[in-house]
C-alpha cells in the first residue's frame, strides 16, 4: 500500500515533468531538471522512476488503467458501446493537455495510442467465446480496433472537431459489426 507522503511526491515529480514538457522536448529534460523544480532530491526521484522515459511510460500506463476501469464499469453494467466511447471521449476531452503533450507533443516516445490500441484488442477478444474467434474474427477486430484508435489519435490531434455524442454513436456502430 502506498502512502500519502509518495502519492504526494509522484503527483509532485508528473506535474513538474508535464510542465517541462509543455516547452521542452522529452530529450532535453533531465532528472536534475525535474529535481530541482520539483524541490526533491535526485534519488528521490529515482526511487520512484528509472529514468524519463520511464515517468512517462508509468503516466501512460496510468492512463489505460483509467480506460481499463472504464471499460470494465460502462461494458459490464449495459454492454453499450455508445456509452463506453462517450465516456472515453470525454474522458480524453478532460484530459486533453496530457494527451496533447504525449501523443502529439512527443509522438516519438509515447507508446499511448499503441498501448489503447492492445487494452482494446485484449477486452474485446475477452468478450467474445473462444469458440467463435475464428482468424478472420481476429482480423476484424484488429481493423475495428486500428480505426478506432485512429479516430482517438484524430481526435487528439485535434484533425477534425466533431460532436462527442455523434463519434460515440459512430464508433459504437462500428464495435457492433463484431457483434
Amino acid at each position: 500500500m502506498t502512502d500519502r507522503r509518495e502519492l504526494k511526491t509522484k503527483r509532485i515529480i508528473k506535474k513538474t515533468f508535464l510542465d517541462l514538457l509543455k516547452t521542452n522536448p522529452i530529450n532535453k529534460i533531465s532528472v536534475s531538471d525535474i529535481a530541482r523544480l520539483a524541490d526533491i532530491g535526485r534519488g528521490t526521484f529515482y526511487f520512484h522512476y528509472l529514468d524519463i522515459y520511464d515517468l512517462q511510460d508509468k503516466i501512460e500506463d496510468e492512463i489505460c488503467d483509467d480506460l481499463l476501469m472504464m471499460f470494465d464499469k460502462i461494458y459490464r453494467t449495459s454492454s453499450d458501446f455508445n456509452m463506453l466511447f462517450f465516456a472515453i471521449i470525454d474522458y480524453i476531452s478532460q484530459n486533453n493537455e496530457l494527451f496533447s503533450l504525449l501523443v502529439v507533443k512527443e509522438a516519438s516516445s509515447s507508446n499511448l495510442m499503441q498501448k489503447i490500441r492492445k487494452i482494446f484488442v485484449k477486452k474485446i477478444n475477452s468478450l467474445i467465446p473462444e469458440k467463435y474467434m475464428e482468424n478472420y474474427h481476429k482480423v476484424r477486430i484488429l481493423f475495428i480496433v486500428s480505426g478506432v484508435v485512429g479516430v482517438i489519435d484524430d481526435l487528439v490531434r485535434k484533425d477534425f472537431n466533431v460532436e462527442k455524442e455523434m463519434i460515440s454513436h459512430e464508433l459504437g456502430k462500428m464495435m457492433s459489426l463484431l457483434e
